[in-house]
């Protein structure tokens, strides 16, 4: 296909199919597929996507006002880059931003050139993540862990990206995520945790949670283990569609973007992922136990003095809390000497036996 010949991200911003693909999801040529096999193309197509998203693709053509937007959303896309997990040292990290900056003013201008007009700015429905934003991308092949500073945990898995503020605001919690991710929430009736994902955001005050909201889908699935969750259209486009949706426990619904509403899938299988189904109630359970346990749940290594803590047995619940709420209450069942440190995905407790 033309495709496999693609050098530059401009080759990618002119294909209609990849751009129709990245604007509504409809993937009729197999983008993502293809992308999985050449991965040496994926940085290329991912910064035309950016690219495509702060131009658009609708039918309106662009007044300069909006071209302005345009190019300052793209900028502000490239400078959010600069704050992933593992950015690109140096000068490199300069070149990049500039070097991208540059090829999209130069697509824009051949597409108005070229008497190629309907473009029009996707003027974005959720908050954009506030400057100096911490993003995760998950490249990797497994579930990453990711802890808040409101103690909030995340298991984002493979291609899924995250972005939150280092601290968050006084008044609510707001995340902005795209792939899928299991949220704990901490609980704080105060502060409303909102993780924002497409068209529609998702409320709560502290519980346990799933999306799936991957760009290349036709729907964005939120599963809830614990707790109650709102789900409601960030801005509703038909006064007709659902605009609030409440879900209790071991319930799921859909929104489907095409169509624009919300559907409770009645006979739609409930994701079978681990953390969903792990028993953290533990009777008279032995300690190593319950951190073989945390570490299959969460992908970490604890590591603890297994001599000292060899006949310490605990009685506890540790249902519906965050990662290093369990981590606590575990420390603190055992004595008051006990503790623990987290260095990414390693979890270090000192101790020098239970009570």
């Amino acid at each position: 296909m033309q495709r496999e010949s693609y050098t530059t991200v401009t080759q990618f911003c002119d294909d209609a199919l990849f751009r129709e693909w990245v604007t509504t999801g409809r993937d009729n040529a197999g983008w993502a597929q293809w992308l999985e096999a050449n991965a040496d193309r994926q940085r290329m197509a991912q910064e035309a996507r950016y690219l495509i998203l702060a131009i658009g693709d609708d039918t309106a053509a662009a007044t300069v006002a909006e071209t302005d937007q345009a190019l300052e959303e793209t900028w502000w896309r490239i400078h959010e880059q600069e704050h992933r997990v593992r950015p690109l040292a140096g000068w490199w990290r300069v070149a990049a931003a500039v070097l991208v900056f540059a090829i999209g003013l130069a697509w824009y201008a051949a597409r108005q050139n070229s008497g190629e007009t309907g473009i029009a700015i996707r003027k974005p429905s959720v908050p954009a993540p506030t400057e100096g934003a911490i993003e995760v991308f998950n490249d990797s092949k497994v579930a990453r862990l990711v802890n808040l500073e409101d103690g909030s945990t995340i298991i984002l898995q493979p291609n899924g990206k995250l972005s939150y503020p280092r601290k968050f605001a006084a008044e609510k919690r707001e995340v902005h995520l795209s792939g899928e991710a299991f949220f704990e929430v901490s609980k704080n009736r105060k502060r409303p945790f909102l993780v924002y994902t497409n068209d529609i955001v998702t409320e709560v005050v502290g519980t346990s949670f799933r999306i799936k909201a991957a760009d290349d889908q036709p729907e964005v699935e939120v599963f809830v283990k614990t707790g109650e969750v709102h789900v409601r259209q960030i801005k509703p486009k038909d006064r007709n569609a659902a605009e609030n949706v409440v879900l209790l426990p071991n319930q799921s619904v859909s929104y489907v973007k095409s169509r624009n509403l919300f559907e409770k899938p009645e006979n739609k299988d409930i994701p079978k992922r681990a953390i969903e189904y792990l028993n953290f109630d533990f009777a008279d359970a032995p300690v190593g136990t319950i951190f073989s346990t945390l570490e299959s749940a969460y992908g970490v290594t604890i590591d603890y003095p297994h001599d000292a803590l060899r006949d310490c047995y605990l009685s506890t619940s540790l249902s519906d809390e965050p990662l290093l709420s369990k981590l606590k209450i575990v420390c603190e069942s055992i004595s008051s000497g006990t503790q623990f440190r987290m260095e990414g995905n390693h979890v270090i407790v000192e101790s020098t036996g239970c009570n």
